[in-house]
């Protein structure tokens, strides 16, 4: 009887192990973090519920984190600044953004610079949706592909 009992406890720890191994795997695989140097191309933006894509810019606006610094294109002029990161909150200040002043053709590209340029500000909250990234700082998110 007792062999019994020891049996049934080893497969029960077992079955208890190897389920919460998949949940843990489950989680990592739906976790979407902020890599450094990982070029995050940017595959639109939402303004106060108002969706603007980039179409017809002459690159592909994306953003790089790097140690404390970030930078990459908005499509057609260069950007850069300063962020502080704490567990899933990314803090940009208000002062902590630059950019180039190219003037861009067609001019719906510097709609989406000025729009996505002026919002980059403040903290964003790091969530993840359906597998992609997405910083949403309650003005504007900024989907990832």
């Amino acid at each position: 009887m007792k062999k019994k009992y020891l049996a049934f406890l080893v497969c029960l720890s077992f079955f208890i192990g190897c389920s919460s191994n998949i949940e843990q795997v489950n989680k990592q695989e739906n976790s979407v973090s902020i890599k450094e140097n990982q070029v995050l191309n940017i595959e639109k933006i939402s303004i106060n519920g108002k969706i603007y894509n980039i179409q017809n810019a002459e690159s592909r606006p994306n953003i790089t984190f790097s140690t404390d610094k970030f930078y990459g294109s908005s499509g057609c002029n260069r950007f850069f600044g300063t962020y502080q990161k704490n567990s899933n909150l990314l803090s940009i200040g208000e002062q902590s953004v630059a950019s180039t002043q190219m003037l861009c053709y067609p001019a719906d590209v510097m709609e989406f610079e000025r729009l996505f340029l002026t919002n980059l500000r403040g903290s964003f909250k790091i969530l993840n949706q359906d597998g992609k990234l997405i910083l949403d700082n309650d003005t504007m998110k900024i989907f990832f592909e």
